[in-house]
């Protein structure tokens, strides 16, 4: 039976949880779909420390630390990246621990359970996160032993769309790249080339962060089209220059924000670009009321979706008289 897989947005929530029963997790998902981030963006948000650990660079006696004498007996000086405030409250992500050597598998097994290794003891305050590639991603993964499996709750992470999208609105990703995914939601993630393949590259959210900072640089796609397909993999490269053509039949952005033009494309693809464009130019002083008329005219699967991803953007648009009005009538296409 497979593992159902649940999406960034879903995780948060689960962590929340896991991290006040101050229960041991286990995050199973592909490169790139956001694991580090995840676990790092939650320490921010608690002012929590966080000592991020490496395992598959470590061996075991790197764990448990280097023999010393004292008072004729041997004493293990435990590694400067374990926390040894007592006070402080932090979280210990473990990362890449299924690639890690067995050796080093086997030495977590107490840190986990007992929060000890050797003579060392976890501070009260610290969480333990780890996390992993699956099996099947192609990358250097070993089988976890039982005894370490039965640890851990274990929670599979996949990269999903609704909730990229959400974080690639607040975090500024570019309009081209928030269109092609809204387009083709199923590039968001591509399995790995094969080893015969001469670009190795393929498509993650990581993938498309880094292509959004390129193109912040360097707006004329197709002047980087080698970057491209370096960086998300040659299908999903090619299909991402071909939409980007796209813009080129849009209407005036800044024209239609300042109510000045009511063209509406009629090609999805041209309609996915519109709205990206839109919510990128967008600001509720300038344009609040105008955005409004315009949605109209839009076909309603892209009024209600230009209006909901405003709302990520800035929430305040739900202050303006038209939203009440706007809601009165798409409310039941948003539940």
């Amino acid at each position: 039976m497979i593992t159902p897989a649940i999406g960034t947005q879903e995780l948060y929530k689960h962590l929340e949880l896991l991290i006040q029963s101050d229960t041991p997790v286990f995050i199973h998902g592909s490169p790139g779909i956001g694991k580090s981030y995840i676990v790092n963006d939650i320490a921010q948000k608690h002012n929590f420390e966080i000592r991020d650990i490496r395992l598959s660079q470590l061996d075991a006696v790197d764990l448990r630390g280097i023999p010393s004498i004292e008072n004729s007996q041997t004493k293990w000086m435990p590694p400067v990246f374990l926390p040894d405030d007592e006070n402080s409250e932090g979280i210990l992500f473990l990362d890449e621990l299924n690639s890690a050597p067995l050796s080093v598998q086997a030495a977590i097994y107490q840190l986990v359970l007992d929060r000890k290794i050797g003579e060392y003891s976890l501070p009260k305050g610290w969480r333990i996160i780890c996390a992993g590639n699956k099996i099947d991603d192609k990358g250097i993964v070993f089988k976890l032993p039982s005894p370490l499996i039965n640890r851990m709750v274990h929670i599979v992470l996949e990269a999903k769309y609704d909730d990229f999208k959400v974080w690639a609105i607040q975090n500024n990703i570019h309009s081209y790249i928030i269109g092609f995914l809204g387009f083709r939601p199923d590039l968001l993630s591509s399995e790995m080339p094969s080893a015969t393949e001469a670009n190795p590259a393929f498509a993650t959210p990581r993938a498309w962060n880094m292509l959004s900072n390129i193109l912040d640089i360097s707006h004329d796609a197709s002047a980087i089209a080698p970057i491209i397909y370096g960086t998300v993999g040659y299908g999903a490269g090619i299909e991402f220059s071909s939409f980007v053509q796209v813009y080129k039949t849009l209407p005036n952005i800044d024209a239609i924000l300042e109510g000045q033009s009511e063209q509406v494309p009629e090609e999805p693809s041209a309609l996915y670009a519109l709205c990206a464009a839109l919510i990128e130019k967008y600001k509720k002083d300038e344009h609040g009321e105008n955005i409004f008329t315009y949605a109209k005219k839009l076909p309603v699967e892209f009024n209600v979706m230009l209006i909901k991803d405003l709302i990520v953007k800035d929430e305040s648009i739900a202050e303006l008289e038209s939203f009440e009005e706007w809601l009165e009538k798409y409310e039941n296409f948003i539940l």
